[in-house]
Order: structure tokens, then sequence, then C-alpha cells
């Protein structure tokens, strides 16, 4: 493998790992940290002059109980490469990862995906659902703010809410 092929993909994975840290770490699993990073995807550019990467033709991504699929994903990272804005495009683009203290899974589907880092926000565009467990939010527009554990849903059409009641074992 030549030198710049080498440097390329230590680049990309330093990317990738990254942007997976920064949108799955309040709620995931932490040992997800800690497994090898599996990325996959027709195309890849990575442009260290304005500090964006872009995967393009089934993105496959996975680390440890963590999975995204999309059609393409943008990331546009800060000056130290970390990222600032995620953004992930699919029909529908696809994220799941299970949870800290036996909580289960939450999954995600929209067709679009922003993970703005800042704000540590979610955000589903067009056909947006957000499951976990048996609970489900559906609408075109969802935001959802991990920090604040709040959710926000709107848009054209209705947002439909279903919660079911904890289980007594």
């Amino acid at each position: 493998m030549s030198p710049e092929r080498r440097v390329f993909g230590h680049i990309q994975r330093r990317l990738l790992a990254g942007m997976l840290f920064v949108w799955s770490h309040s709620q995931a699993l932490e040992s997800d940290a800690q497994q090898p990073l599996l990325i996959e995807a027709d195309e890849v550019e990575v442009r260290e002059a304005d500090n964006t990467s872009i995967y393009a033709g089934h993105v496959q991504v996975e680390q440890g109980s963590m999975s995204l699929r999309a059609d393409h994903v943008t990331v546009y990272h800060r000056p130290d490469r970390q990222p600032r804005l995620i953004i992930a495009i699919g029909q529908p683009a696809s994220y799941r990862q299970l949870l800290d203290d036996q909580r289960g899974e939450v999954q995600a589907f929209a067709r679009r995906m922003e993970y703005d880092a800042d704000k540590d926000a979610l955000v589903l565009i067009g056909d947006g659902l957000l499951i976990q467990g048996e609970d489900r939010l559906t609408g075109e527009h969802i935001i959802y703010e991990r920090a604040q554990g709040r959710f926000r849903a709107g848009g054209s059409g209705r947002v439909r809410i279903r919660l079911n009641p904890d289980q007594q074992r």
C-alpha cells in the first residue's frame, strides 16, 4: 500500500471515529467507543481545505452495537478534526444503537438526519421515526435535544406519539 493511501486511510478512520463518538456518546453503550470501527461506502472524498468528508453509495458504518446506514454521509469538521455537523441522507437513512443500563435499543429513521455536535441535537427530517423499546415518535421534523432530554416534533402533517407503560415484573 502506498504511503499516500495509508495516510488517507488513517485520516478517514480518525474522522469517522470522532463522528461516531460525538453522535452516540450520551446514550450508547460505553463499550461501543472501544470497539473497532468498520466503514464501507462506494466512494469517499476528504477535503482537508474546507474540513469536509463525504461518503457516498451504500454507506455502512458499524462500531460495537452502533449501526448507521445511508446513501450519503457528509461530515463538517472543526479545525481539530472533531465533527461539528454530520448529515446522513437515505431512503431512509437509519441509525440504531443499544443503550446503557439495559434500556434496550434506540432506532431512528428519516430521509435526512443531522447531528449538531455543539447543541448535542439529532434532527430527523422527512418521514422521521424515533423508536425506543415499544415507544414511537413520528413526524416530518423531529428534534431530539439529547443534553436536555427533550423532543420536539412538527412540520407538515400530524405528529404521532405512542408511549407504552413500563411492564411490572
